[in-house]
């Protein structure tokens, strides 16, 4: 009888284990999948960026910034790349002076640097004191 309590015991612990751990694992995989790039910003990427940075037809985009895979990066990866967006445009090295050149369209105005980099600062979380 001693014998049997203790198996249900430890089928008991063993399968509580397992609930718990499939339970973390799904609740890990849901905080790191980042969220899509609201339109506003879509309108200023597609404008100065997509055409580098996404995937046209033929499958291909600049690996630094994939806007096609923007929703598959983590959350962190995210806000990671927006900040290098923000910088990048901010400090004009992006779009590049050549392509500026043969697309005079998709030069920034400042105001829309500004949207950029203000929605860069909501994806990184506060930083601790």
């Amino acid at each position: 009888m001693k014998k049997l309590i203790k198996i249900s015991l430890t089928a008991t612990s063993v399968l509580i284990f397992l609930l718990v751990s499939i339970n973390l694992a799904s609740a890990q995989k849901t905080e790191a999948v980042g969220k899509p790039i609201p339109d506003g910003i879509t309108k200023i990427t597609n404008k100065a960026c997509a055409a580098c940075h996404a995937e046209p037809a033929s499958g291909m985009a600049i690996s630094a910034l994939n806007l096609s895979k923007w929703e598959a990066y983590s959350a962190k990866k995210q806000a990671s790349k927006a900040e290098a967006i923000c910088n990048k445009v901010s400090n004009d090295k992006m779009p590049p002076k050549k392509f500026k050149e043969k697309h005079p369209e998709a030069v920034l105005t400042k105001e829309e640097i500004k949207t950029l980099c203000d929605w860069s600062a909501t994806l990184n979380p506060p930083k601790k004191k």
